[in-house]
């Protein structure tokens, strides 16, 4: 006899199922659970995005004082010295600028640069043939303890410079052998001085803006009197009383822009310059090919030296300036300002 085919089951629908299981609870559940349940669960990744935030600024804070303040190549200066830094600068300078003790933010751009301009002495003055040994870089310490370097107090005045300025021992002596190399580079500059150069005598104005400067010239070219006008109007103390006569300057006393200007002229020829703070008019009265240069000349000519050498070795290495107050870290600049306005 043939087998009898069992009848197959007829699907039966999921919502006639009988219920009781995980499948049929959840197929179960009303919209306002799964209203509920998204809620929930936003909420708990909402506390997990401010948790998050909240450990992040923990860490950031935590570890900002470590963090990465002015960098030259592979030199890095911490937040936390870099405050040090700005602390000792602002003691230093004293009542000498009650402004800036009053508002440590002024006095970011001058720390920077010297910490940069340290890194680059320290890293290129062996060049220029300049190196600094144990006993330079203790004498120039003892300079800045105001001792002598054989004072039998030094070790103890040392370790309270130390103490004081929260400076460790081996970055004070990377200062002090950058200071010491800096006085030995400029005393080369000046070695390396010619005894005659080509020099300018010339006489200037100097007013707030370009508008007068350029009315000022007219008038001159017009036939006013220079000296008159400089007596007038110049706001340049000592050579306004003098008809506005600045002497005599070599090539090397002046800086590079103004030099460039006032060398292509001819004597009697005039033109206006712009500063960083003023606009000038210039007049060449002569010029001499070989003029001797005199000993007072020398420290301009050194100083230009120094910074031309300064600049060209800058142009050779990545800086990065997170203190800047354009451009830089606000949450660095905030740790470094808040801390030294508490210590005054």
């Amino acid at each position: 006899m043939p087998k009898r085919r069992r009848r197959s089951r007829v699907p039966v629908p999921a919502w006639e199922r009988e219920r009781g299981g995980i499948g049929s609870q959840l197929l179960g559940r009303s919209a306002h659970f799964y209203a509920t349940a998204g809620v929930v669960a936003l909420v708990l990744a909402a506390l997990l995005l401010v948790g998050f935030g909240v450990g992040k600024k923990w860490m950031d804070d935590r570890n900002r004082p470590d963090s990465t303040a002015v960098q030259v190549d592979e030199t890095k200066y911490t937040v936390r010295y870099y405050t040090e830094r700005l602390r000792k600068f602002i003691q230093e300078i004293g009542g000498a600028s009650k402004q800036i003790g009053q508002n440590p933010q002024l006095a970011l751009g001058a720390v920077s640069d010297e910490l940069i301009e340290e890194a680059i002495v320290l890293r290129f003055a062996e060049e220029k043939g300049q190196t600094a040994t144990d006993d330079e870089v203790k004498a120039q310490i003892a300079t800045l303890l105001s001792i002598t370097p054989d004072a039998a107090d030094f070790d103890k005045r040392f370790q309270e410079e130390l103490q004081r300025t929260n400076i460790s021992e081996g970055q004070y002596r990377d200062m002090a052998k950058a200071a010491a190399l800096k006085t030995k580079l400029q005393a080369q500059f000046t070695a390396e001085i010619p005894a005659v150069a080509e020099s300018i005598h010339y006489r200037q104005i100097a007013v707030a803006d370009r508008t007068t400067a350029d009315a000022i010239k007219k008038q001159i070219e017009g036939g006013a009197d220079f000296a008159q006008i400089a007596a007038d109007k110049s706001t340049a103390t000592g050579a306004k009383d003098n008809g506005g006569d600045a002497g005599w300057a070599p090539r090397g006393a002046l800086d590079q822009d103004l030099e460039n200007t006032l060398f292509a002229l001819q004597p009697g020829q005039l033109t206006t310059f712009a500063s960083q703070s003023n606009f000038y008019v210039y007049q060449v009265l002569e010029k001499q090919a070989d003029r001797p240069v005199e000993d007072s000349q020398k420290p301009a000519i050194s100083s230009h030296a120094y910074q031309k050498w300064l600049d060209s070795k800058k142009a050779t290495v990545k800086i990065t300036d997170d203190m800047s107050l354009t451009g830089g870290d606000q949450k660095k600049i905030e740790y470094a300002v808040s801390r030294v306005q508490q210590a005054t």
